[in-house]
């Protein structure tokens, strides 16, 4: 009997040892952790671009919210206060890094409140509101903000979460939905056109959107005073298009009409927009560069009508 009580007595030891093992016990007295201020979704330094946030264009203030957070598995019994500086050296660095062409926001395109803020006592984070002004933004300039946490009191502050940086991009007025009708003039091939589009933005002034039913091939759409196209890109996941020079844009004239429906001709399609409908005509051109080839062989007629 005595074997047995110890035969059991070893396998709940070993059993116990297992656990222990297994599903370790994280010690968090003040000896082993100590509280530390960061912003918890801090972006910066890193080798992957941040995501852009993208604001409507209207006149009224959009929301950006810097946070302040203790990292600790309580919060702490007083008030914390944390000093955020906005730094233009960051963006200079991320550009660096990442080969892009980043400004920092122009001033009057945003209100900034007091860079410090409070984390209460019994509380863990709390929050600066950017208002960024969409209508102000410059939109020939890629622009973005960036801040980091300068002071936290007595507290420690993260090394590797003290800073923050916002793309800031304005979707396009043109960005949506659109109904897509018209007609694909190719030389073994012509078809009609019907079909779901998107306009996507580009920057302020451009959009972008497929081209013809060609799958992955896209055009971008300048607006101006008249919707221009500008250029064929590729999304990669299809061979590369024709290249931009090899495409004609018909704004009333320059590109043959190309015998085909009633009505798609230069006096019922050149390219515009009309602001009461949210319609857009597009007539376009190109030609593959084979030997032999006419110029502006393939053609599209189309109008597209925001949904």
């Amino acid at each position: 009997m005595k074997n047995i009580i110890n035969l059991l007595a070893i396998v709940l030891m070993i059993s116990a040892t297992s656990c222990l093992r297994d599903e370790p016990i994280t010690d968090y007295t003040d000896a082993a952790i100590k509280p530390i201020v960061l912003i918890p979704n801090g972006n910066w330094p890193s080798v992957q671009k941040a995501n852009p946030i993208a604001f409507d264009f209207k006149t009224t203030g959009q929301d950006i919210d810097l946070y302040a957070r203790v990292s600790w598995v309580r919060p702490l019994d007083k008030d914390i206060t944390v000093n955020f500086a906005k730094d233009a050296s960051i963006i200079t660095a991320y550009n660096a890094a990442l080969g892009t062409n980043y400004v920092e926001l122009s001033a009057g395109a945003y209100t900034l409140p007091t860079l410090a803020v409070v984390i209460p006592a019994g509380k863990l984070e709390a929050k600066v509101t950017i208002k960024v002004f969409a209508d102000k933004v410059d939109l020939t300039k890629n622009n973005m903000l960036a801040f980091k946490i300068v002071d936290a009191g007595d507290q420690p502050i993260a090394s590797n979460f003290r800073q923050m940086v916002f793309p800031v991009l304005v979707k396009n007025i043109y960005e949506a939905n659109y109904n897509v009708t018209g007609y694909f003039f190719h030389p073994s091939a012509p078809r009609s056109i019907n079909a779901a589009k998107y306009m996507a933005t580009i920057s302020g002034d451009r959009v972008e959107g497929q081209l013809g039913d060609l799958g992955g091939w896209f055009f971008q759409v300048q607006i101006t005073n008249e919707s221009k196209l500008t250029s064929f890109i590729s999304n990669g996941a299809t061979p590369a298009p024709p290249a931009a020079g090899l495409m004609t844009i018909d704004n009333g004239a320059g590109i043959p009409t190309y015998p085909g429906p009633g009505g798609f001709d230069h006096a019922t399609y050149p390219n515009d927009y009309n602001a009461t409908t949210k319609t857009f005509r597009i007539h376009y051109g190109y030609a593959t560069g084979a030997a032999g080839e006419k110029e502006y062989t393939r053609q599209m007629y189309e109008k597209w009508v925001r949904q």
